[in-house]
């Protein structure tokens, strides 16, 4: 099923950026920018081309580094990353932009552009709910810079926490946001207890619900062989629709766009020819080509069969970023424009678990990222095993004078 997945990720670039959604439902929290924050309407045009961007490179990335299925959310990893963008300096500051294609950017001009996009992304539409939310959470024995705290608030629209890390009940509720800005779909995205060394923890969660403009209609989806590109086969369920759809195609790939409630956000499948692969067609996947495809489909009548299926999917981006040009965050990370005090900080783990759902009604999906922020001193060296179960030698000194009173070798202490 890896063929089947990367043809779903397309579409992710594409609604996420040009769509329209509804935030009522069970997904929580409003995407309504607090009046009196200011941002362009189309400030989220400097960062649209950047966030497909970082989802190619992602996708490539991680289809390299492990065979079977993948599904990503790039926005809510660029609107996580964006949070701690928001809060670092110096060196972090510079490694981030790069990641986030964002060099030049101030962190006002970033902030602007996620609001602007959180607030593009907020109409309201009856066919299709689309809930962003964010979040931060700090030991209770840092203090936020104010002027970090109104800005994570204002154009992020993010929950601000102290919490105790040693209660158990901080894990439970970090937990609990997750899910419900998710709809149940994401589950578990911390373990409890936290770390103690835990400083602080940026969320972002994306829920997705929409219903297809023209449904496939349920009695005719039937299990087919589908062809993996091992040489096996396998029986899946297709799905089919008959319909006038935006379609185009070239030597390499067939391509259609299902859309969603009037047409506001749409799923594109690329369907690799016979004759090439996923991986070539992976090979083309950049912002470029992406922008050429998109110009060049075409209202057409045809005949549609598309698996339907369920996926979820869990992955530790720690070396992809660091990859993509954040080398030393993860060891080292300057967040003195979020922190009253901020020395001894490491981002110890950005990861994301997703959740998709393809059926004859629409689609249903879901993401969370996570970047935890550690302490240094906490987790500089792990547990230590001293086991004296051979020979040794020990002393018996003064503390204040240093004077060793006794010392000894142990052979036999039988």
């Amino acid at each position: 099923m890896k063929k089947l997945i990367l043809f779903l990720i397309a579409p992710g670039f594409m609604a996420l950026i040009a769509g329209c959604g509804s935030t009522g439902g069970t997904a929580g929290a409003s995407m309504e920018i607090a009046d009196g924050v200011e941002y362009g309407e189309t400030d989220y045009q400097l960062i649209a081309e950047a966030n497909n961007a970082l989802g190619m490179k992602l996708l490539n990335d991680l289809s390299d580094r492990e065979d079977g299925n993948i599904f990503v959310s790039p926005t809510s990893l660029y609107m996580a990353l964006a949070m701690v963008y928001n809060g670092a300096d110096g060196v972090t500051k510079e490694e981030i932009a790069k990641v986030l294609e964002a060099e030049g950017l101030t962190a006002e001009e970033m902030n602007k552009a996620n609001a602007s996009l959180i607030a593009k992304l907020g109409s309201n539409s009856d066919a299709i709910e689309l809930n962003i939310a964010n979040s931060i959470w700090a030991k209770d024995s840092y203090r936020f810079l104010e002027s970090f705290r109104e800005s994570s608030q204002d154009y992020f629209n993010a929950e601000v926490e102290m919490i105790d890390v040693t209660d158990t009940a901080s894990a439970d509720a970090i937990n609990e946001w997750v899910r419900e800005e998710t709809n149940d779909r994401i589950d578990e995205m911390v373990e409890s207890p936290l770390p103690g060394d835990l400083a602080a923890i940026l969320l972002n969660a994306i829920y997705f619900n929409g219903t297809w403009q023209y449904t496939f209609i349920e009695e005719l989806t039937e299990e087919q062989p589908f062809y993996p590109a091992d040489g096996s086969t396998a029986e899946v369920p297709l799905m089919v629709l008959e319909e006038e759809l935006a379609y185009m195609e070239t030597d390499q790939f067939q391509a259609v766009a299902l859309p969603y409630g009037e047409g506001e956000m749409n799923m594109h499948v690329f369907l690799p020819a016979e004759d090439s692969s996923l991986g070539e067609f992976k090979s083309s996947l950049e912002n470029e080509n992406w922008s050429a495809w998109m110009t060049n489909f075409e209202s057409r009548k045809g005949l549609v069969k598309l698996p339907k299926f369920e996926l979820e999917y869990e992955v530790n981006l720690n070396e992809t970023l660091q990859d993509f040009g954040m080398e030393t965050a993860f060891d080292t990370v300057d967040l003195s424009k979020m922190f009253e005090e901020s020395s001894g900080l490491f981002i110890s783990e950005v990861k994301q678990k997703s959740f998709v759902n393809v059926s004859e009604e629409g689609t249903e999906a879901a993401a969370a990222t996570s970047v935890a922020v550690l302490e240094t001193s906490g987790s500089a060296e792990p547990p230590f095993e001293l086991i004296v179960n051979r020979p040794f030698f020990f002393t018996i000194t003064d503390d204040e004078t240093g004077v060793i009173l006794f010392m000894g070798l142990i052979e036999n202490p039988s």
